[in-house]
């Protein structure tokens, strides 16, 4: 379950933390919302993240580290 702080989404994933930054609420652009639409025609529209998120961006804290107790000789 994702913990949300300010515009910081919290997630706790297979050994590690992942922290991402949420779109900013207060953006002319989306509104808070994190996409744009760009539309070609009536008919079709392409939905663009916004400039002031990256949903592709996240940092990744790892806490189990695997513990190396033989020595192999080479």
């Amino acid at each position: 379950m994702p913990l949300t702080i300010g515009r910081w989404r919290i997630d706790r994933h297979e050994g590690a933390i992942y922290l991402q930054r949420q779109p900013n609420p207060r953006c002319r652009e989306c509104g808070g919302e994190g996409s744009v639409d760009s539309p070609l025609t009536e008919h079709d529209r392409i939905v663009e993240p916004c400039g002031c998120w990256d949903p592709f961006r996240s940092i990744r804290i790892r806490f189990s580290r695997t513990v190396v107790t033989e020595r192999y000789p080479f």
